[in-house]
């Protein structure tokens, strides 16, 4: 009994290593397990360091890092280094686009005419700057209503027809591009000038000049009171009338107000020496037809008769 407590005890005392090297049937390893046991196996990754500080489970965060770690490590920080890149490009594509669609300066042209005015070009830019005072959120031209900027314009300068608004040259300018009424009759007072286009829009500020087509003033009114003869509504049936004479066919030589009314008008057309009588209270486009349909019986029947009175509807008189 005291044998054996002896070998159990001899046993115990084996150093670890010693013990290790024994294998399980009490057979000491040899050299060839000792070598499958502790050599590196193919295809395995080893993980690590040289520093025994390093915790291999942390490696991609470790200071030190094994080769293959590193590449890894190269190529995550390549890929942020590349996204944040494209973003710097996205942001600062976005901010130029929005600083060419901002408005911050305007630069005036009118269509046919080569040197705008200073004081003229300096009138325009006011009024649109004033719009654009009320809209700010549309300084950017993506965000621009033109046709609410065309009418505003409109309001204090109605020679203007239409507007586009486009890019400038420099960064933050626009060229506003105005194209201008026409002119196709005038009428005079003192030293004043009003003139009408073919919508019977009446404008004071002609960049074609005086048109060919005066209309004569035989109402006797004063000076003072010329102003309401030639009022809008008044002007503008002349033009509507001037404008489909054109449309039918025939051409106006003279537009005249008659003496002692300021409602009617006198058209005389090219050729002829009858005068049509019209009436502001009634449609212009209507009192066209019914000239043109008259005319054309004229020259017909080869009549000449001083005047032709077209104001009553579906009748017409002549003398």
């Amino acid at each position: 009994m005291l044998n054996k407590f002896k070998k159990a005890k001899q046993q115990d005392d084996t150093p670890l290593r010693r013990r290790e090297a024994v294998s399980a049937d009490g057979k000491r390893s040899s050299v060839e397990d000792l070598s499958e046991r502790y050599t590196f196996r193919r295809n395995r990754t080893l993980t690590g360091s040289s520093s025994a500080r390093i915790i291999s489970s942390n490696e991609l965060n470790a200071e030190l890092r094994s080769p293959r770690a590193h590449v890894h490590h190269l190529t995550r920080l390549r890929r942020h280094l590349f996204a944040y890149f494209l973003l710097a490009i996205m942001l600062t594509f976005g901010l130029y686009t929005l600083l060419a669609q901002l408005v911050a300066t305007e630069a005036i042209q009118v269509r046919t005419v080569p040197m705008l005015p200073a004081n003229q070009a300096e009138a325009y830019k006011t009024s649109i700057e004033k719009y654009y005072t009320a809209r700010p959120v549309e300084r950017l031209r993506f965000m621009l209503k033109q046709n609410d900027l065309l009418h505003h314009v409109q309001s204090s300068h109605p020679e203007v027809k239409s507007l586009i608004v486009e890019q400038g040259s420099h960064l933050g300018e626009a060229a506003v591009t105005i194209t201008s009424r026409k002119p196709i009759a005038r009428w005079s007072i003192n030293t004043d000038n009003q003139y009408v286009d073919g919508e019977g829009i009446v404008f004071s500020h002609s960049y074609f000049g005086d048109p060919g087509l005066q209309i004569i003033d035989n109402s006797g009114a004063r000076a003072d009171e010329g102003r309401l003869v030639a009022s809008n509504r008044f002007l503008g049936f002349i033009g509507r009338v001037i404008s489909g004479c054109s449309a039918s066919g025939l051409s106006v030589a003279t537009v005249t107000i008659p003496a002692g009314t300021t409602r009617q008008i006198a058209v005389t057309l090219k050729g002829t020496t009858t005068q049509y009588k019209l009436s502001v209270d009634r449609s212009a486009g209507q009192q066209v037809e019914d000239m043109t349909k008259v005319s054309r019986y004229f020259a017909a029947n080869s009549l000449a008769p001083d005047y032709a009175d077209l104001r009553i509807t579906g009748k017409a008189y002549y003398k």
